[in-house]
């Protein structure tokens, strides 16, 4: 249940295990919701929990809105500011994010996917803000992440079309990557049917029919689906639907922005992403995608534009007459976010229904290793991580 990064990975794993796959969704083609329009960023340094005073300040404007499924979420993402349960979520993201790089890594090398680039630079624009993401990425650093701090004077070195007038410094990742994620992920599925995986488009999964303490099908708009084994890979899902599954875990919609710029000039050799704007860029062949935004407006996709001049600023800032805004094509996308911002796996209520949810904005850096992470369960493996801190929480 699910055609985008997780799904599709999911099921390679699982038809590479000689499983009959068959894959639902609700959309008309694959990635075409949260794996469509981001910038592909892998930003495996950058495995830190959401809990900056940004999405506090969010969250507690968005509590106006006296939406019950977002009160609980905010709850329990406060929750997460003490310290121990800060180191927990960090642990457990790294160690996911550092095991789906590797995965990624194989995986490409085995379907030739030709789009991925290295390197990528956070930005900051005053003194102390570099000196305090220097100060916070030693947490990644003493995991094993490569970062280098770069003054402003070594950043034409790195990059030579940005204008760095504004900046103080970066922190660069060299060994982070980019790609246009839904490219990937279309090439993978394009792999998948030649292994005789089945893709069910435009069949949205209604509600599922159990049977005791299993799933005997699923009941899709266009018919019902039986299998041996279910795995829900969905994006955002609504309550009613995460409830019927037997989950406690709230996935919630964090809503960003995305633009696709055609270039004016030569596209930059690195992906950036501007901390102080919250905005991150980078080049997909003749374009440049930039996304930004973090809002909890419950499911609605609607967009004004003035939700991209943030996006535009920055780009003006710091790419000055790189792209054509006139022919800028944008979108509204959700991030399947658990409070956590870690994904979950494992069985909930059902015993043959698989869980690998809630990837967020590190959709694509945890994409592999969480595919392989629920086919190795599905098939009766341990996993190949520790899961502490990323488990489905029984009924």
């Amino acid at each position: 249940m699910g055609a985008g990064l997780a799904g599709v990975t999911t099921a390679w794993y699982l038809a590479k295990e000689g499983h009959e796959v068959a894959v639902l969704d609700r959309e008309p083609e694959v990635a075409a919701a949260a794996s469509y329009a981001n910038t592909g960023i892998i930003a495996a340094s950058r495995a830190f929990p959401w809990t900056a005073g940004e999405i506090g300040r969010t969250l507690r404007r968005s509590a106006l809105r006296a939406d019950f499924e977002l009160s609980l979420w905010g709850l329990q993402h406060l929750f997460l500011r003490t310290g121990g349960s800060y180191r927990r979520v960090l642990e457990a993201k790294a160690r996911l994010v550092r095991y789906s790089q590797q995965e990624l890594h194989a995986l490409v090398a085995e379907i030739g996917f030709k789009g991925f680039r290295n390197g990528v630079l956070y930005l900051y624009r005053d003194a102390e803000a570099l000196d305090e993401a220097w100060e916070r990425s030693a947490a990644m650093r003493e995991r094993g992440f490569t970062v280098e701090r770069c003054e402003r004077a070594q950043l034409a070195q790195h990059e030579p079309a940005l204008d760095v007038s504004r900046l103080a410094g970066a922190l660069y990742a060299p060994v982070d990557e980019f790609a246009d994620s839904a490219a990937f992920c279309r090439e993978l599925a394009a792999r998948c049917r030649a292994l005789g995986v089945a893709f069910y488009l435009e069949n949205e999964i209604q509600s599922i029919e159990p049977l005791d303490t299993s799933i005997r099908e699923v009941v899709t708009r266009k018919g019902r689906m039986r299998g041996d084994a279910y795995v829900c890979a969905l994006g955002v899902m609504d309550r009613r639907l995460r409830e019927q599954l037997g989950i406690h875990v709230p996935v919630y919609p964090v809503t960003g922005y995305s633009a696709t710029l055609p270039l004016l000039k030569p596209a930059p050799h690195l992906a950036l992403i501007d901390e102080a704007r919250g905005v991150a860029l980078a080049p997909q062949g003749e374009q440049l995608r930039v996304t930004g935004g973090a809002e909890f407006a419950g499911y609605n996709v609607s967009h004004e534009p003035q939700d991209f001049a943030p996006l535009y600023d920055s780009v003006k800032q710091l790419l000055p007459g790189a792209v054509d805004y006139s022919r800028a094509r944008v979108r509204a996308c959700q991030r399947p976010m658990t409070p956590e911002t870690t994904p979950r796996f494992g069985t909930g209520r059902y015993h043959n229904l698989w869980f690998n949810i809630g990837l967020g904005h590190m959709g694509f850096a945890m994409a592999a290793g969480a595919g392989r992470v629920t086919a190795e369960m599905v098939c009766g493996r341990t996993p190949p991580i520790d899961l502490e801190g990323l488990r489905i929480r029984r009924h």
